[in-house]
């Protein structure tokens, strides 16, 4: 059965609600949107279950990583069935406790499965684009 337009929303508000505890830094709530063995991917490292999360996310919040910053999700092009799909996403890191500006962009590329809880990651693959870590002159 293919993936209905309640079931694209529902993998999009799960997006929009892992942002939302990210910029809140509730670490808790973050994690509880993978299944409990799932796994995140990025430049960092890559950190399976919800506890090997929790901790990444903890000491990226410790580092600073994460002061004033707003993450803005877009261009979801999601595919799969009634059980499992993929999501291809965007996303920009805003700063908005001083003068804003653009901290990172990268793509998402999401495997998820629903729960009876609802649908959650069960990998959460982000890759930052290279020109955030390139040196160069600022405008």
């Amino acid at each position: 059965m293919p993936l209905t337009v309640e079931d694209k929303l529902a993998i999009q508000e799960l997006a929009a609600r892992q942002f939302r505890y990210l910029d809140a830094h509730d670490v808790d709530a973050w994690a509880q949107c993978w299944i409990p063995d799932g796994t995140f991917i990025a430049n960092y490292g890559t950190f399976q279950g919800h506890t090997s999360i929790k901790e990444f996310l903890r000491g990226h919040i410790a580092a600073g990583k994460e002061d004033g910053a707003r993450h803005l999700g877009a261009n979801h092009v999601i595919e799969g069935d009634a059980e499992r799909a993929e999501m291809y996403s965007v996303v920009v890191k805003l700063q908005v406790v001083q003068s804003p500006f653009i901290i990172a962009t990268g793509i998402y590329r999401d495997t998820l499965v629903r729960t009876p809880d609802g649908w959650r990651f069960e990998s959460r693959r982000l890759d930052i684009d290279p020109g955030v870590f390139a040196a160069g002159p600022r405008a």
